[in-house]
């Protein structure tokens, strides 16, 4: 393979991973984790951020 399809797969999956942390991040979850997921397996991962609830501070 040419070495841009991996340059663009590589900004794709961070982009994944960024949306995934954001919004985990936003709902009081640890962004980092949800980041390594969301890099990982990003359908799966943005599945799970959006039907968890929201966390109420304690």
């Amino acid at each position: 393979m040419v070495w841009w399809y991996w340059l663009i797969s590589l900004v794709i999956a961070v982009l994944c991973a960024w949306l995934c942390a954001w919004l985990a991040g936003n709902k009081g979850y640890s962004p980092v984790l949800f980041g390594i997921l969301g890099f990982f397996f990003f359908l799966i991962t943005l599945i799970v951020v959006l039907v968890l609830p929201r966390k109420t501070p304690a």
